[in-house]
């Protein structure tokens, strides 16, 4: 069985273009292996992300 990190969060803060941000967050999460949701909004950011504890 594999192990895997589960990290939930979300904050309220204002992002000017979340299409932009949401392209550079996917990058990143390909680039690790990470899978799960991250819902983005003027209003701020709500995740719910998994990958291994090694990054």
């Amino acid at each position: 069985m594999s192990d895997y990190l589960v990290a939930a969060f979300y904050k309220f803060t204002k992002i000017e273009d979340p299409a932009k941000l949401q392209a550079s967050i996917e990058d990143c999460c390909l680039e690790n292996d990470v899978r799960g949701i991250v819902l983005l909004a003027s209003e701020g950011i709500n995740s719910t992300i998994a990958g291994s504890p090694e990054g």
